[in-house]
């Protein structure tokens, strides 16, 4: 049951909910977890102490952005924010701003890739991969997500956001809770909902929204097409996670209609085998797309990935 938690980012969330029921754990999976959870307050720690560097940079450089999932979703929505599992840190900046918060970023010692790669993610993806030889992965994202057809723009999100719950930071905030709840949905839903401590963080966030943000999150994501996706995600919260269908009916579940919802229900999830992926990953985020013209879109631009890296011999 751990091992499985662990997979799902969710053996923070298990165990102190195990304890919390007083149950005793064999000695030497307790030793682990104890370990492992040691490790990750230390790593939890580590990681705001970083977001405060780079705050402050930004900062200097008057530079706006927000922190996307992470150490500070954890310090909002969790009980013990160490629990939420991270393995990378998410900065959203505004696209007219991307080369001013790179540049930073390399000041702090982040390096991006190298020959024709960045150029390929500046122009088919929505975030720079840029690593550090001391601190983890952090992607820099210059668009919100590029999904389903559509891309969520940084523009309104970086706008909207809010200031970060860490003393001292003011460039770097958090997302408002209706462009939070978007983003999180669309970034789960193009990862096909595949780890649930996604679903989890969702789950989280909509507990504390009031129906009137429910409802503004929905409004959201029908101007930036991703309507079905976040509908999809409310669907999912309470099939599998037992939240009240009632409430997130607001999210627009009943408007994905029943065969792109049982398509994504059987498409949901990451085959082991390639080409049984690459085709059940296209029905599933077509049966998603909004409209017509955004699943053209998705399935051109997937082919062509495809096609290019059949070409390069890679599967």
């Amino acid at each position: 049951m751990f091992a499985s938690a662990e997979r799902h980012g969710l053996s923070g969330v298990v165990l102190d909910a195990w304890r919390a029921r007083g149950f005793d754990l064999p000695a030497d999976l307790a030793r682990r977890l104890e370990a492992l959870s040691l490790a990750r307050a230390i790593d939890h720690d580590a990681h705001l102490a970083l977001l405060g560097r780079i705050d402050a940079r930004f900062a200097e450089a008057s530079l706006p952005a927000a922190a996307l999932k992470g150490p500070l979703f954890a310090e909002r929505f969790y009980a013990r924010p160490s629990s939420r599992a991270t393995s990378d840190l998410d900065l959203l900046v505004r696209e007219a701003d991307l080369d001013r918060a790179a540049s930073i970023l390399a000041d702090l010692g982040f390096v991006g890739v190298d020959g024709a790669e960045e150029p390929r993610q500046r122009r088919e993806h929505h975030h720079l991969h840029l690593s550090h030889p001391d601190a983890l992965p952090l992607e820099l994202h210059f668009r919100g997500y590029a999904a389903f057809g559509r891309v969520l723009p940084s523009e309104p999100l970086v706008a909207g956001r809010r200031p970060a719950p860490l003393a001292g930071m003011s460039a770097v905030g958090v997302l408002g809770p209706e462009d939070e709840l978007v983003f999180l949905a669309v970034h789960a839903g193009a990862h096909r909902f595949v780890r649930l401590g996604w679903l989890y963080d969702i789950d989280l966030l909509t507990r504390r929204m009031s129906d009137a943000e429910l409802r503004g999150a929905k409004e959201r994501a029908r101007v930036w097409g991703f309507g079905r996706v976040l509908g999809f995600a409310g669907a999912l919260l309470t099939e599998v996670l037992g939240a009240p269908a009632a409430r997130l009916s607001a999210l627009g579940s009943g408007d994905v209609g029943a065969v792109r919802a049982a398509i994504a229900r059987w498409t949901v999830g990451e085959p082991r085998r390639p080409i049984v992926r690459a085709s059940t990953r296209l029905a599933y985020t077509v049966a998603l797309c909004d409209d017509r013209r955004a699943a053209v879109r998705y399935t051109m631009r997937a082919s062509g990935a495809h096609a290019r890296r059949m070409l390069s011999g890679r599967t």
